[in-house]
């Protein structure tokens, strides 16, 4: 895929382990990797926590990204609602970065997740202060910031959140 082609269709899917070996190749930038967790650090996360639901963006038929949806109680650090959904580890690999994916994805995530976790009313994510680009984009995406602060592994993080009141899920 180059960079000036077009991405062809985004598609949300759950990670099965077919998918191992594409997503064990995927890198970030020096730039990126104190906020994101690779995907084979996060699949150990989710082979020992059930509540850890791991996915892939999948652009034009090519494999290009990753994301977990995290619900239950182990997302207390981040929030005390437990209507809501954690959305952890979100990355697009560095070769597919640029395109517009990730506003893409993040834009038909919502439904998705609502399709998945239909009694849920809000999805979650904490997000470094310093990761200005990451912050802007999921401002663009819908989402809100919550005035909540955490400490993370690499600093102070925002909460945001995106209400899934409302949303139609009826995809057909």
């Amino acid at each position: 895929m180059k960079q000036d082609q077009k991405i062809g269709p985004i598609t949300l899917t759950p990670y099965v382990q077919e998918h191992h070996h594409l997503l064990s190749q995927f890198y970030l930038p020096d730039t990126q990797t104190p906020f994101s967790a690779l995907p084979e650090e996060s699949l150990k996360y989710c082979q020992v926590d059930g509540d850890r639901h791991p996915f892939v963006i999948v652009a034009g038929g090519i494999l290009v990204g990753f994301f977990v949806l995290h619900v239950g109680d182990n997302i207390s650090p981040f929030t005390t609602d437990k209507k809501a959904i954690l959305l952890r580890g979100l990355l697009i690999d560095r070769r597919y970065q640029g395109r517009g994916i990730a506003m893409k994805a993040l834009r038909i995530l919502p439904p998705f997740a609502k399709g998945i976790f239909p009694d849920k009313e809000s999805l979650i994510l904490a997000v470094d202060e310093m990761n200005v680009m990451a912050k802007t984009l999921y401002l663009k995406s819908g989402y809100r910031n919550t005035g909540v602060q955490k400490e993370g592994r690499s600093g102070w993080m925002q909460i945001m959140e995106y209400r899934l009141s409302g949303l139609d899920t009826d995809l057909e």
